[in-house]
């Protein structure tokens, strides 16, 4: 039951990241909405995995999944907010 609750959390959130890509016009705000709430989701959703199975010899190559994917994920988002900047990018329309 508990794994299942993480797990509809996590997608949850990723959902909420998801329609704030969609919403936000700035491409600051974008990466905040998808940077924060895509690292919870998929934190989330990975341990609901986990505590779902059960400790097996499996779940080694999940929590290795989740290490990598909380060491790139700001990484990216870093190397995307760094590329706007430098570009100048504004978010307006018009900006191409």
């Amino acid at each position: 039951m508990i794994a299942f609750a993480l797990i509809g959390f996590g997608l949850a959130l990723v959902l909420i990241g998801t329609i704030g890509i969609l919403r936000f016009r700035d491409v600051y705000s974008r990466l905040q909405a998808s940077g924060v709430s895509d690292n919870a989701g998929l934190v989330l959703v990975l341990v609901g995995l986990v505590v779902h199975g059960g400790w097996e010899r499996h779940d080694a190559a999940l929590l290795l999944l989740l290490l990598l994917l909380l060491l790139t994920n700001p990484i990216a988002t870093h190397s995307i907010a760094r590329s706007a900047f430098v570009r100048r990018h504004t978010g307006a329309e018009d900006d191409e």
